[in-house]
């Protein structure tokens, strides 16, 4: 099938099996929306976080990203369009060293792949903590109207894992 086909195709199967038959939530959401998840998840086309995690429109934000990370907060970074893009990519993947440096110095003994896992949960625990750097965050922890929760999910064994720091 040709990519626009598939496109196309793809639409008219959402539009018939989903949109036509959830009328009353679609009509509900043409009025707004309150999400109660925000996810974080890697761009990789393997894993698509409303599909694994059977999310309904208008149920979560999502953000995809590179290796799903986030950034400490910094209110001049990652702003606008002015950083150049080596520089960027470079910075990017800085952000989780500290994940990279922890599952080597801890767990240097495991096998490579067992390390492999260690460092994606731990970089979400490091996404998890530059989160808290961020003022809204920091302030819907404190009032309790906001809670972090990390997730790991092995797409090979279709195993999915979540806990809190």
């Amino acid at each position: 099938m040709e990519p626009v086909e598939r496109l196309r195709s793809g639409f008219d199967y959402f539009k018939k099996e989903i949109y036509e038959k959830k009328h009353e939530l679609f009509s509900q959401l043409a009025e707004g929306q309150s999400p109660k998840f925000m996810v974080f998840a890697c761009a990789d086309s393997r894993v698509c976080p409303s599909v694994v995690l059977n999310f309904q429109p208008g149920e979560a934000f999502t953000v995809r990203n590179i290796a799903n990370m986030v950034p400490p907060y910094d209110q001049t970074k990652y702003a606008g369009v002015g950083a150049a893009i080596d520089d960027f990519i470079e910075d990017w993947v800085k952000i989780c060293t500290p994940a990279r440096d922890k599952v080597k110095k801890e767990y240097a003994s495991l096998p490579f792949a067992d390390q492999c896992t260690k460092c994606e949960k731990e970089a979400v625990n490091v996404s998890l903590e530059n989160l808290k750097t961020y003022p809204f965050v920091k302030e819907g922890l404190e009032k309790k109207t906001l809670k972090l929760i990390g997730g790991h999910y092995d797409f090979v064994k279709g195993n999915f894992e979540t806990w809190e720091i």
